[in-house]
This record gives structure tokens, C-alpha cells and sequence, in this order.
């Protein structure tokens, strides 16, 4: 028995039949699991990623229209903005973390922050050089893995990786770089 095009089950979505988004997800989910990795700031993302583009195609059932036979641009598209948004709230609450019990993250004072943002372009300076374009584009400049990842020849799996592990070094050196000021 062949398949139900896509065209078939996006209309019976539109009335609401469960089955059709059941097979919908069934049929989409691993490629927009897989495009999802590729877009997630961090691991824990992208299940939520996957979850809430398909709560998307639900929401808007009665509005979805496709751009040829198949529903999967319009998923990946709905995947792309939702990681944006997402990574982007990440980001926000990544750049001010709030380690003091005073909650003034360490800045006491104007000569505290420049004596900050020193260190962190110093460390930023000190890394390899993709390492390095890769924080500047990623993680200051907001770009995404998949466009950093195209512009420097990597594999967008292998630029969030690196992203990682460059944090998790820079967050080691100041955990240690504040230890020693104590």
C-alpha cells in the first residue's frame, strides 16, 4: 500500500484528524530530530525542538500550506526559528550569570567590569583560530552553527562541539582565575 502524500495528510490535519499528524510525525520527525542537533545550543534542546515544532504544525493545521509535495521544508523552517528563539533566550541568560550572593555578578564597580571583559578577550584571543571565529560568530555574534559551521568548513555537529568545549575551558580558567583572587 503506497503512502498518503503529504499534500492528503496536511488537509486532513486541517480538520483536525489525529492520525494524519501521527503519521506526519511519524514520517518527518527523525529528519527534524536530526536538523534540531544541528541548530541546539545544548543537548537538552532538542527533544524540546522536535516537541515544539510539531506543536507548531498543530497550531497552525488550518493555515499550513506546502511549498511542493512535501511538508518537511516548512517543519525544518518551523524547527529553524524555534531553535533561534530558543538559543537566543539561552544566550541572554548565559551572558549575565548571577554566581554572587549579592547578585551583582561580580561588578562592584566600572574598573571590576573592564578588568572582566580584558580577561575574557584575552582568552578569546588566546584560543585557535577556529576556535576563535567560531566564538565570534556563534556566541557573539549570534550567528548559527549550520552558517559559522558552512563559512569555516566544518560540520555543523563539529562546530557546536568545539563551541562546547571552548566554553567549558573558558569557564575552567575563570573558575580558576577567580580562586586565585580570593
Amino acid at each position: 500500500m503506497n503512502p498518503a502524500p503529504d499534500q492528503t495528510l496536511v488537509d486532513r490535519l486541517a480538520r483536525g484528524d489525529k492520525n494524519a499528524f501521527s503519521e506526519l510525525m511519524t514520517r518527518h520527525g527523525p529528519a527534524v530530530y536530526r536538523y534540531a542537533w544541528a541548530l541546539a545550543d545544548e543537548p537538552h534542546q532538542v527533544d524540546d525542538l522536535l516537541q515544539d515544532t510539531f506543536l507548531v504544525l498543530w497550531k497552525s493545521r488550518r493555515k499550513v500550506a506546502l511549498a511542493g509535495d512535501s511538508l518537511l521544508p516548512w517543519l525544518l523552517t518551523t524547527c529553524r526559528f524555534t531553535a533561534y528563539n530558543a538559543n537566543r533566550g539561552l544566550r541572554a541568560r548565559r551572558t549575565v550569570p548571577l554566581d554572587y550572593a549579592d547578585g551583582t555578578n561580580g561588578a562592584g564597580s566600572e574598573g571590576d567590569v573592564s578588568d572582566e571583559l580584558a580577561w575574557v578577550h584575552g582568552e578569546i584571543a588566546a584560543l585557535g583560530t577556529v576556535d576563535r571565529q567560531l566564538v565570534e560568530r556563534c556566541l557573539l555574534g549570534g550567528e548559527s552553527y549550520v552558517a559559522a559551521a558552512e563559512a569555516l568548513g566544518l560540520t555543523p555537529a563539529a562546530a557546536r562541539k568545539r563551541v562546547q568545549r571552548t566554553r567549558s575551558k573558558l569557564t575552567e580558567a575563570r573558575t580558576a582565575a577567580r580562586s586565585t583572587n580570593d
